[in-house]
């Protein structure tokens, strides 16, 4: 190991292992990636585990997959109303700094990410007081993100002022790793310039996750989708993912061969039904739930083409991640969002599908007809989406960036 290798690296987060959507995911395999090199390390995490009803007891310190992890309790809140969201956010932050300036040791490491958003206003304190090198994974930025969901105005003094304050915060940081290029450049107006920025993608699981025929797979056997063109979104469905955009689009396609399929929830859930309840003459949607990363490899490959779309004002906000395990798929990317962002950037470089700006449901209905009768025309993408995935996004490639950026190898 390098001589700047720290004693001890603490991965800050407010989910983890058993959780496998997400930002739990992610830090569970940077942490493990991390301790399978040597290094010593420790997660600080709330014991939250899935929302779907499963009870596991808390368990405030275990040993697993040699990542120490030490566990938070947290009452329970209703995380349908927003007063008590932002209440329980914050008490998770405040509860996760104080346990980490209890743990954490003089000279340690630290990775943080920014969920809970409140943490980055809490980090910079645990960094202070025990001289801490710190390092903050950016997977959403706050709070421009409140703008772009219309939380709030750009324009509102509350914004203003949490805008500063944040800002400082986010300059607390050592180094800001960066999931998108047009996120670096957001955060390079935001810090100062001591901050350092590194750009490392999400990776494609291109292990679990591979090419298969459409047809050979549980989900398009179950939905009797045979015959059918099928367009799919498979994701969070939220407010900033542009959802009632798609719809009005769908709402132009009259080609009963045309089929599209939402797999996911979130916010836009309802939206969803509700459209196709609204157009059921037509019955070429289909929507289903949540789907275990398990099976990840069926419903991506439930398709002909994938859909990833992002609202208006979302540029260098957050990068859909889901769009790596989709190359690792093969499958095309339908991308709707602005044409500089990390996505279309890809798209773009390894010419793996198309790219529609966002709120011109006129334009991507156009887009979606072209594509399914140019079928013959784009059979290459399919092939180029799995050889990025392979050497560029691989998991081995991106987690061992990750590595080579906190030992300072």
């Amino acid at each position: 190991m390098s001589h700047n290798c720290p004693k001890t690296l603490w991965i800050i987060s407010e989910i983890y292992y058993p959780i496998k959507t997400s930002t739990a995911y992610y830090m569970t395999e940077i942490a493990e990636y991390m301790a399978s090199k040597g290094i010593e390390v420790h997660v600080i995490c709330t014991s939250a585990t899935y929302s779907s009803g499963e009870k596991k007891s808390a368990i405030k310190y275990e040993r697993f997959n040699k990542v120490y992890i030490h566990r938070i309790s947290l009452p329970k809140f209703n995380k349908n109303r927003l007063i008590s969201r932002i209440t329980r956010l914050f008490l998770a932050s405040l509860s996760i700094t104080c346990k980490s300036l209890s743990l954490i040791k003089k000279g340690d490491s630290i990775l943080s990410v920014t969920n809970p958003a409140f943490i980055v206003l809490f980090m910079p304190i645990v960094k202070s007081a025990k001289k801490s090198t710190y390092t903050l994974l950016v997977h959403d930025i706050f709070p421009e993100n409140l703008i772009a969901t219309r939380i709030l105005s750009r324009h509102s003094l509350l914004y203003k002022i949490i805008k500063k304050v944040f800002d400082k915060a986010y300059s607390c940081a050592d180094r800001c790793i960066s999931i998108g290029r047009d996120m670096a450049e957001i955060l390079k107006k935001k810090v100062s310039s001591q901050t350092a920025i590194e750009y490392i993608p999400i990776w494609a699981e291109v292990e679990s996750v591979f090419p298969k025929e459409k047809n050979s797979t549980t989900l398009y056997n179950i939905l009797h989708l045979q015959n059918k063109f099928i367009f799919q979104f498979a994701g969070n469905l939220g407010k900033a993912q542009g959802i009632t955009n798609l719809l009005n689009a769908i709402g132009y396609i009259n080609n009963p061969n045309i089929y599209f399929l939402f797999i996911g929830d979130g916010a836009c859930f309802e939206e969803i039904h509700a459209f196709i309840q609204k157009n059921k003459q037509k019955g070429n949607v289909g929507l289903i739930g949540f789907q275990d990363r398990s099976k990840q490899c069926d419903f991506l490959n439930t398709c002909d083409v994938s859909i990833v779309t992002l609202n208006e004002g979302m540029y260098g906000l957050g990068v859909p991640s889901k769009s790596y395990n989709i190359m690792a798929s093969g499958k095309p990317i339908l991308y709707i969002g602005d044409e500089n962002s990390e996505i279309a950037l890809c798209i773009k470089e390894y010419s793996i599908g198309w790219i529609v700006e966002p709120n011109d449901a006129n334009k991507l209905a156009e887009t979606l007809l072209m594509i399914y009768q140019t079928i013959g025309e784009w059979n290459y993408i399919s092939s180029n989406a799995r050889k990025v995935a392979e050497t560029i996004y691989a998991k081995n490639i991106i987690l061992d960036k990750y590595y080579s950026t906190l030992i300072g190898k």
